[in-house]
């Protein structure tokens, strides 16, 4: 497959990588490409600013979470567009205890994808150099084909740098001043999601108008397009199965849908976009829901799906909707499955404590309270093993996940964990609710390196829960 496509890296986190990719996918689009917009790792805040610029949903590239699978997933996204690869971390910031597993640097080289170096040069003249040296030298097998340097402060400065990155002939394609118009608003989780609040009007069309005067565009477009072909088919596969999945169904298969709830508001939206278009293809009919907008539920749903995001921040309104938490309980006692994640998990529970230490009622599904806290409760990757049969899987089928949350949360009794968690191969927790109907827990899952999973949900319509 020929696909158009770059990397834009960091030597560090915080250089500008959203800011500046966000910036090139909405110029690049003015001058009529196609753009496709992916991060690499499981962030859910980034690809709502790329999608944003290109008005598609964005893309993550995670190794951990989506395996070998990983450049069937992206070709598959990609088909005809060109990528736009936003990196994470530094360059060569892998997975904990591994030499740089998952790392930008890893998937690029396995995506075979030139680079582009993202250098906050703010505080910096002749060691540029030394330091573009190093990233260029590091891995061999690192396609370095230019630098940005970010929030230079003069045009003496510039010269200075310019300067000093003349021997290595690495081109430098642009060089950004520091300019207050390129500040992303950022809280707890991170930035703030587009989804949840939207951006200052006209933000996009600055950052295209500031990367269109400041970066070689040109130059970008044919370091794109030197990028190899891709020996890689774009049909994916279940994990567990050798056969393709299909793209296309037939009417009879359209009326064997199954109905898939998905709340999705400014508190929910927390979901992985491959995700969502591989359980389109596995027969999963999507129907979004608001659990703050909507008075009940969708009706005849097979399922729901309630992700991560921000409930915490509208407790209230959550809380005050009484019509669809009753609607909610309805369904639940059905004995019709559902899957929460995170902010979803929190929900389910009988209360969550705020930032200012107000406890709000909430579905009660669950016999535990969470609490929001200063400190960061849970970060990483994990892998994690089912401690009983449920609609996802029989016990003992292994996940791999990643949490990230400012929260924590105690039970009443004694419960029924979804998981028992491995840091490595390392037991680190029991963790998550399952029980009957009902699986929820911090870990978020992509369900596109796991299609199994779905696969087993699907069943459930049929009574076959945990096969």
């Amino acid at each position: 497959m020929k696909i158009p496509r770059i990397v834009l890296a960091g030597t560090h986190s915080g250089v500008g990588k959203t800011t500046l990719a966000t910036g090139l996918m909405a110029a690049l689009k003015k001058r009529g490409r196609p753009i496709q917009g992916y991060k690499v790792g499981p962030d859910y805040i980034d690809p709502s600013y790329h999608a944003a610029a290109t008005g598609k949903a964005s893309r993550n590239l995670d190794r951990w979470l989506l395996g070998e699978h990983l450049p069937s997933v992206f070709a598959q996204s990609a088909g005809e567009c060109w990528a736009v690869i936003e990196g994470v971390m530094g360059l060569f910031d892998g997975m904990s205890g591994t030499a740089g597993f998952g790392s930008t640097a890893d998937v690029a080289k396995l995506l075979h994808t030139p680079i582009i170096l993202i250098v906050d040069a703010s505080s910096m003249s002749r060691s540029v150099a030394a330091l573009v040296h190093g990233f260029n030298t590091y891995d061999p097998e690192v396609n370095l084909q230019g630098v940005i340097l970010n929030r230079v402060k003069s045009v003496a400065q510039e010269k200075i740098l310019r300067e000093a990155l003349n021997d290595l002939q690495i081109p430098v394609l642009g060089v950004l001043p520091k300019e207050v118009a390129l500040h992303l608003p950022e809280r707890h989780l991170g930035l703030v999601p587009v989804g949840e609040s939207g951006l200052l009007e006209g933000f996009i069309d600055t950052l295209s108008e500031l990367v269109t005067k400041h970066i070689d565009l040109e130059q970008i477009e044919r370091i794109m397009l030197s990028a190899p072909d891709l020996n890689e088919s774009p049909v994916m596969t279940g994990v567990l199965t050798d056969a393709p999945i299909q793209t296309e169904v037939s009417s009879v298969e359209q009326e064997d849908k199954f109905r898939l709830g998905l709340a999705l508001d400014e508190a929910f939206l927390f979901y992985y976009q491959d995700a969502i278009d591989l359980a389109k293809r596995l027969n999963f009919r999507i129907v979004p829901f608001s659990p703050l907008h909507d008075n009940a539920l969708p009706p005849d749903l097979d399922g729901i799906f309630i992700g991560g995001g921000f409930p915490e921040l509208h407790l209230d309104r959550l809380s005050g909707n009484i019509t669809f938490l009753d609607s909610l309980r309805s369904y639940a006692a059905s004995g019709k499955p559902v899957y929460a994640e995170c902010g979803g998990y929190m929900y389910l529970g009988q209360s969550i404590t705020d930032f200012e230490g107000r406890e709000v009622p909430l579905a009660g599904l669950i016999p535990m309270k969470a609490e929001m806290t200063r400190r960061l409760q849970g970060i990483g990757y994990r892998r994690g093993v089912f401690r009983e049969d449920n609609f996802l899987g029989p016990r003992g089928t292994t996940v791999q996940g990643h949490e990230f949350h400012y929260s924590r949360v105690t039970y009443d009794h004694e419960f029924p964990p979804a998981y028992e968690l491995f840091k490595g191969d390392h037991a680190d927790r029991m963790e998550g609710y399952a029980r009957d109907n009902i699986v929820a827990s911090y870990l978020h899952l992509h369900f596109s390196g796991q299609a199994k999973l779905l696969e087993n949900w699907f069943a459930t319509r049929t009574g076959r829960i945990g096969v």
